[in-house]
């Protein structure tokens, strides 16, 4: 059982894990820009590929961190929870 943590370090990076159980098997830092929505689907890509996981392995996705409601690094965030639908 696979689980996706994407954590909001700061205002401008982005951390996303891939944890098996309680151990983490693979991770990117991403920096928040224009082009989020686009740096966040490759980079989900390249982990699920790299560890050559099933996204439907994936059980769970987890926001963590603070980002401003409504904004729009916000919605792409919950509109990739959406679509992965977990």
């Amino acid at each position: 059982m696979a689980k996706l943590i994407l954590t909001i370090e700061s205002n401008n990076r982005l951390t996303i894990e891939l944890k098996g159980g309680k151990k983490v098997i693979d991770y990117e830092d991403l920096t928040i820009s224009q082009n989020l929505d686009t740096l966040l689907i490759r980079s989900i890509d390249k982990l699920i590929l790299r560890n050559r996981i099933d996204r439907l392995s994936l059980k769970a996705l987890e926001i963590r961190g603070y980002m401003k409601l409504g904004s729009v690094s916000s919605m792409i965030l919950g509109t990739i929870m959406s679509g992965l639908g977990i």
